[in-house]
């Protein structure tokens, strides 16, 4: 507005005449040139022009001002309030740009975007394993089985009387959760009680524990413990003659191994201690023997070295040396039966994922006796574990050793034992896996006893809490002297839980 405009407005104000004209012009003159009004103020905005305060609106020039001034019209109060309230709405409720939009237009009240755009629940791979629960810093897994069964050997000798049994397992598993560091701790207990009281009750116990240390450079430190409970059988070479019963026997020791396996030229150094008791035999009638003469304790260090061909082959080469002491100088017999134990083997270590891992050795071994009746026991060795998977859901398992074992009979040096086992696992659906397995030992002393046996189990999970197992065995027993031969086979059937 020019300036006789403003007089003018100002007189007629001064002068009382013309009130209302006089306030409205006067605020009307107030507003800066790029408010960005166009046009009457009062405009209809649905008459096509931008409303006042949007962005796609061009601010209004001073030459369009001036040519519509001589025709202001004059607004009233209310169309005044209906302006200024449309003015703030929409300076308060800026439109943003709507990203979901194909041509890019502008809305306020945009819809709200996914949290995890895409994302669908994903399957568990296996809706039947144990979900675990927590013990301090530590995950666990825990599994109880209770069974019935028949075996038409309850006590596993000639002449043996068959019967039914209860058999109970319990497992616990016990995993750290550090970030750095292990420690696995795992507890297997069994009992096997014949419904016939004149029946030789079985327990058994097996405590394992590791702890892993990572070391600077790729250096570890790993320090195991064990401690195993289990019974002499009646096939037993050191068990005493005209025995009863199924004595007791304790195993319990540990080991220190320093390693290094993140480069090609790897290298393990062990040392461990074992300690065998054997407990009192029954000869009937009240009569007991000792076995004390038994007991023994190893004390052994080993050395591997292997060099890394690729990150699935590695040949390794294995020495050991096992110091082995009696608590008696001299056994029943009259024999000194503390000998030294020299081992060389040579395998390879293999790990293909999960299609193929373990390893596999070939070796030489010899023991020799303090005594000087007692001539050196001397053998080649196989020893490996090796887990195979030909295709999913399908698992092969082999397991071959050698070792020697002390005699309880006069200035004879001993035997060897050879053992290897085959496991087969399939599951077949989620809810249904059968598994089977194959042992053969084989004992080379004075009289060559070979022990077979064979399985087969099922079971079904009910829910992801419990399953409905069945198994089925079949063994034999035989040797060079035709009245020891035996045979055996039983069957249960049980419910398993696991958590």
């Amino acid at each position: 507005m020019s300036k006789s405009g403003l007089w003018i407005a100002a007189f007629l104000v001064g002068s009382g005449v013309f009130p209302h004209v006089g306030s409205v012009l006067a605020q009307t003159a107030l507003l800066p040139d790029n408010s960005g009004i166009r046009g009457s103020i009062n405009q209809d905005p649905a008459s096509g022009s931008p409303a006042s305060g949007s962005p796609t609106s061009e601010p209004a020039s001073r030459s369009a001002d001036s040519s519509t001034s001589g025709q202001l019209a004059i607004p009233t109060a209310r169309n005044q309030r209906n302006q200024q309230q449309r003015a703030r709405a929409a300076s308060a409720a800026s439109p943003v740009s709507n990203p979901l939009s194909a041509d890019g237009a502008t809305r306020s009240n945009l819809p709200a975007a996914p949290v995890q755009e895409g994302n669908t629940p994903t399957p568990d791979a296996d809706p039947f394993a144990p979900t675990g629960f927590r013990i301090g810093t530590f995950e666990a897994n825990a599994t109880l089985e209770q069974a019935v069964g028949y075996s038409s050997n309850l006590s596993g000798q000639v002449g043996g009387n068959g019967g039914a049994f209860s058999q109970t397992n319990a497992r616990l598993s016990l995993t750290s959760d550090w970030s750095r560091h292990e420690l696995q701790t795992t507890i297997d207990a069994g009992y096997r009680r014949p419904f016939n009281s004149d029946e030789i009750n079985e327990p058994s116990l097996l405590l394992n524990s590791a702890l892993r240390l990572d070391l600077a450079d790729g250096y570890t430190l790993t320090g195991t413990g064990f401690y195993t409970l289990g019974t002499q059988g009646f096939t037993s070479s050191t068990l005493a003659p005209g025995a009863v019963d199924n004595p007791l026997t304790h195993s319990y020791g540990g080991s220190l191994e320093l390693a290094q396996a993140v480069r090609r030229l790897q290298f393990t150094l062990r040392g461990s201690v074992e300690r065998d008791i054997f407990t009192n035999a029954d000869l009937g009638g009240g009569v007991t023997v000792s076995q004390s003469d038994r007991n023994n304790t190893d004390y052994g260090i080993a050395a591997r070295i292997g060099y890394e061909i690729s990150t699935a082959v590695t040949p390794f080469v294995e020495a050991s040396y096992t110091l082995r002491e009696f608590d008696r100088t001299i056994d029943r017999n009259g024999n000194r039966r503390d000998s030294d134990i020299y081992a060389l083997q040579g395998g390879v270590e293999l790990d293909f994922g999960e299609k193929l891992q373990g390893e596999i050795a070939l070796g030489y071994l010899t023991e020799q006796f303090t005594d000087a009746a007692l001539n050196d026991l001397n053998t080649f060795t196989l020893n490996g574990n090796l887990q195979w998977s030909p295709e999913r859901e399908t698992t092969v398992g082999l397991t071959v050793g050698t070792q020697t074992n002390s005699s309880i009979t006069a200035d004879e040096n001993g035997s060897v034992l050879y053992n290897a086992r085959l496991d087969f696992e399939r599951q077949i659906t989620a809810r249904l896996g059968i598994n089977a397995f194959a042992d053969i030992e084989i004992e080379t002393n004075d009289e060559n006893d070979r022990t077979y046996q064979f399985g087969f189990g099922t079971e079904y999970w009910v829910s992801r809490f419990m399953a409905l197992t069945a198994d089925v065995e079949y063994g034999q027993f035989t040797s060079d002297d035709p009245n020891s031969g035996f045979n055996e086979i039983s069957g249960r059937m049980g419910v398993r839980l696991q958590r």
